[in-house]
């Protein structure tokens, strides 16, 4: 086996939870542990996100637990998943397994523990995992959350968050009485607002691919031609960098003057462009459950002169604003400063959409329920967005937005693709 082939197999990942900010967050609420079995949740904790947790087999196959306390955070998981964790090893110092010992993936691993059948590079570590797991294996994940919870949590009475709080009452079924069970959806989100350098690299790559995929489907705009083939051109080059749309057909690409709408994916099909058109390319994909969102927009021959000047106010506002930003600053303030500034260039605020939204697990990844209508005030190594979408009823659609990581009193847009207006001739 090569060195450079036992370091891929063997090496930690990077964690990406914020743990200072974690831990904090559980002491505000008197949380002894978070748990987290949403696909976000679950990666954000512990970097564990295969296919057989991704495509949803069973309600409850895996969760991360991060403790309070100075004890070992863990990964519970499937049997089924022990090659994907010797391959893409969690930061978590525990790892527990479950399932049947007569199950088809226990004997094949007994016979490869023994040593049977053909030695791959592999082998060797799922035969040291399994070795180290061993003592930890139950038959199922309530038995090794509870087998955890009572090797590892104060002893009295204990309060665990959980992002489902079904699974979470089903835990308290086995542990007993003394474990109080606390809705902590929003405590990861508070969490997970601000970003640490792994999550902000994972962001900025997602940009990437997805810029990627927008610049691919402006390329396929023509006049005469179908919507379909813009978005198909999207779809692919998502494809061809492991990444995926958002939703159906990557949310809102839309042309002409009912651009402004989020319209259906059938209906969109068979839509062909038209001169003067104003095509929105409103792109948003998921890479490694991350979430990119950007907007540009196009032009099917040369814009009217009335699309030319909402373009140049959206395109003013959006700058303006991203000047303003900095930590400490709140993003209500902005958004009414953007108003004053549509208002002053003779546009309808009311007309258009000025809005900030935190990006990372979720393309709206707010931290708080009030943050969603009210704002909420910046903190240092957040990522977010401010969406400038004009909506009018004669010129189109007219949007612009990249996702920017604010840092102090500056801010590093992620994506490198220029912010110009797109004229398909």
């Amino acid at each position: 086996m090569s060195q450079d082939a036992n370091r891929s197999v063997a090496q930690p990942v990077e964690p990406l939870v914020h743990r200072d900010r974690a831990k904090a967050a559980m002491q505000r609420a008197s949380l002894d542990a978070l748990f987290g079995c949403e696909d976000a949740n679950l990666y954000y904790l512990s970097g564990h996100a295969p296919d057989s947790v991704l495509c949803h087999f069973y309600d409850e196959w895996a969760v991360a637990i991060l403790p309070c306390h100075e004890v070992p955070a863990c990964l519970v998981t499937s049997e089924y998943d022990i090659a994907y964790v010797a391959t893409h090893r969690t930061w978590m110092p525990e790892v527990r397994f479950y399932g049947a010992e007569w199950s088809s993936a226990s004997g094949l691993m007994k016979k490869i523990h023994a040593g049977e059948g053909v030695d791959t590079d592999l082998r060797p570590h799922l035969r040291e995992l399994y070795d180290q797991t061993r003592s930890l294996r139950s038959s199922g994940l309530l038995d090794a959350v509870a087998a955890y919870i009572e090797q590892h949590l104060p002893r009295g009475e204990i309060r665990l968050g959980f992002d489902d709080v079904r699974l979470g009452h089903m835990v308290a079924q086995r542990v007993g009485d003394r474990c109080t069970i606390v809705d902590a959806r929003w405590i990861f989100r508070e969490i997970r607002v601000v970003k640490t350098e792994a999550e902000i690299a994972m962001l900025r790559h997602a940009a990437r691919v997805n810029e990627q995929a927008l610049a691919a489907a402006g390329n396929n705009i023509q006049s005469g031609g179908r919507w379909s083939n813009m978005v198909d051109a999207f779809r692919e080059s998502l494809t061809s960098h492991s990444a995926k749309p958002a939703g159906e057909r990557g949310m809102l690409f839309g042309a002409g003057p009912d651009g402004s709408f989020v319209l259906d994916h059938d209906y969109v099909a068979g839509k062909r462009f038209a001169r003067g058109d104003a095509v929105v390319l409103d792109a948003i994909s998921i890479w490694r459950l991350y979430y990119a969102d950007m907007a540009r927009t196009a032009t099917v021959g040369e814009p009217t002169a009335r699309q030319s000047s909402i373009f140049k106010a959206v395109q003013e506002v959006l700058e303006d604003a991203e000047q303003l930003l900095h930590t400490g600053v709140h993003t209500r303030s902005i958004e009414e400063h953007a108003a004053r500034m549509l208002t002053a260039k003779g546009l309808e605020p009311r007309l258009a959409t000025l809005v900030f939204h935190p990006i990372g697990l979720n393309v709206f990844d707010y931290g708080t329920r009030d943050a969603v209508t009210g704002g909420w005030v910046v903190e240092s190594e957040t990522v977010l967005n401010f969406e400038v979408f004009y909506r009018d009823p004669e010129a189109g659609g007219l949007h612009l937005e990249d996702s920017v990581c604010v840092r102090g009193n500056r801010i590093e847009r992620l994506s490198t693709l220029p912010r110009d207006l797109v004229i398909v001739q």
